[in-house]
Parts: structure tokens; sequence; C-alpha cells
């Protein structure tokens, strides 16, 4: 099966149409005095995985959908973007609280990077929407979304991970009467622009034939700090990486206090900035993804060593969070 995807359930549900998702706690019955399904969902992460709509990178997903029964104080429901990977990986969006929420989930239902956004005021029982969702991937698995609430748009932006889904409705703690779904390829989101990169500057009179890093970044770390303050949120989780900087000395090597870059390995983009503690040497970047393997650069603003690098790190579970 493949779009476009258009059905009322006039009919009842056609065979092979969809199936239970996540946590597999959604039940759909035919309402044949509505001609829609009622899924009741329980309080779990649950999606109706729609099986008659093939798993791609560019398409676009609607359903038109009613708020019957609320049986949770937090009850939501929207989009579940699935990857066909374990029983939960992809994104979600979602109403909640009345406002519109973004999280990304790996296979076994870890959830990273829950993020709000538009207002959602509606989201109520009786309320009654058409939402879409529209998604197009482009290069390095960075995909864009946008998600519309009866024709108007409520939010758009870009995220990182994953190379395809297939789309699922989702539902917590609710009676959601779903009247009508559809869908198709392309999505209507334009093609992002081409990105625009300006050289480093050049470092000239050297005698050595390999450049000197840390000069390089040194000259280029305003640039830098605002790559990595636009970048930052692709690589959101609840990871982290840590490390020391000392210097060599008798008897023993001294921690210091130096900056440190942290790079995505693939990309070279800068995903953090800090300074290593004066006292200890540490430095911290949290809560950073899993995903990438990191390089990690301390240099000597003093001018005495050169750049210390560290290649091919993973980010590990952070067991204390932060305030």
């Amino acid at each position: 099966m493949a779009y476009p995807l258009d059905e009322d359930f006039v009919a009842g549900i056609p065979a092979g149409f969809a199936s239970a998702g996540g946590a597999g706690g959604v039940t759909p019955t035919w309402n044949e005095a509505a001609q829609a399904v009622d899924l009741v969902f329980t309080q779990a992460q649950n999606f109706w995985r729609i099986d008659a709509a093939e798993i791609t990178e560019n398409f676009w997903f609607e359903i038109d959908a009613e708020v019957m029964a609320i049986t949770y104080s937090s009850a939501c429901f929207g989009f579940w973007l699935w990857t066909g990977s374990g029983a939960y990986e992809g994104h979600r969006l979602i109403a909640w609280q009345q406002q519109w929420h973004h999280s990304f989930w790996d296979a076994g239902g870890n959830q990273y990077e829950l993020t709000a956004h538009a207002a959602a005021p509606w989201a109520v029982t009786s309320a009654r929407r058409t939402l879409r969702v529209d998604v197009k991937r482009g290069v390095d698995n960075i995909w864009q979304y946008r998600v519309s609430d009866n024709d108007g748009v409520v939010w758009e932006g870009y995220k990182r991970h994953y190379a395809s889904f297939r789309p699922c409705i989702y539902g917590y703690g609710l009676t959601l009467r779903v009247h009508r779904v559809s869908g198709g390829v392309p999505s209507a989101l334009p093609d992002p622009p081409e990105a625009q990169y300006r050289a480093l500057p050049a470092i000239v009179g050297r005698t050595q034939p390999v450049p000197d890093l840390a000069a390089l970044l040194r000259y280029s770390h305003r640039a830098f700090h605002r790559l990595a303050g636009t970048r930052n949120h692709y690589y959101a989780g609840d990871h982290h990486i840590t490390g020391t900087v000392k210097e060599k000395n008798l008897p023993e090597d001294r921690p210091v206090s130096r900056r440190v870059l942290l790079f995505d390995e693939r990309t070279h983009a800068v995903v953090r900035e800090t300074w290593s503690d004066a006292v200890t040497g540490v430095y911290r970047f949290e809560r950073v993804s899993a995903v990438p393997r990191y390089l990690v650069i301390a240099y000597d603003h003093k001018h005495n060593f050169r750049a210390v690098v560290a290649d091919n790190l993973r980010a590990e579970p952070m067991t204390e969070v932060s305030a």
C-alpha cells in the first residue's frame, strides 16, 4: 500500500489499514452512525499506525479528529512519525496541556528533547480539528516539518535524526473520533535554501607545513560561537561528554582552565563550547545527543602548548541532571 491515501470510513475500517503501535494500548472501533473510527487510548505511549501509508521521506498527512472523552487529566493527542524500527523510534508531535510539543524517541521507548511550541487552547473535550503535518528530509538527515491546524500553520522547524517515516495517530488517556485520514507525496514544503559558508581567515606568514589549529580556532572563535548557537538544538539529549584539561608539569600534571570545543565528528559542526574548571581541569558538555560520534578540541590561549584533540568519542547517559 502507498500514497495517495484518502479514507472516510463510510463502510468501516478497511482490512490492513492500521494497527496498534508503541505500547499497543489503542482500541479502534468503527462507529457506523458517525461513519468514523473511535480510538480509545490508554495511559501509555500508544499510536494507531497507518499501515496503508508507505514509509517515505517527503509526504503530508492529515486527520479530521474529534475529542470525545478525556479519561486522564494530562491527556494528549496528535501525530507520531514512526521510522519502522523498534516499537517507538521516531518523532512525536502532540497537543498537550494546551500547547503543541515535540520530542523524539528511540526504538526502546526513551524520550529526548521535549520542547513546547505554539498554543493549542482548543484541545479539550468536544474539540474537532483538521490537523496536518508536512515532512521533508534534507541532507545529513536534517528534516523539516510543518504542523497545521484547520488550514493554518501552527509552527514549523527543523530537527535532526532518522531518514524516513510512517505516519501514526497518537493518543494518551482519551477517546479520539477520527472522521477522515488522508495523505500524499510530496509535502507542501519548499526546498531549503542552500547553505551559505564564509571562509575562515587565512593564517599567513607561517613556515610550518601544518596549519596552527590553535591559532586558527583563536582567530575564528566568535564565528564558531555563532555557529554553535544556531545548531545547538539539533544535538539535544540526555547524555554527556566529560574530561579534564591538564598542563604538563613536574612532579605531576597541573589542572588548568582552557577553552574546549565539542564537534560532531561527521559533519564538523560545533555542538557546544565551554571552559575547563581552573581547580580540577574538568570540562563537561551536558544534555547532548547519544547518536553522533564527537571530537573535542582544547587549546591553550596562552600559546605555550599546541591544541589537544580527542576523537571518536561517544556520549554517556547522564546520571545526574543539573538544575
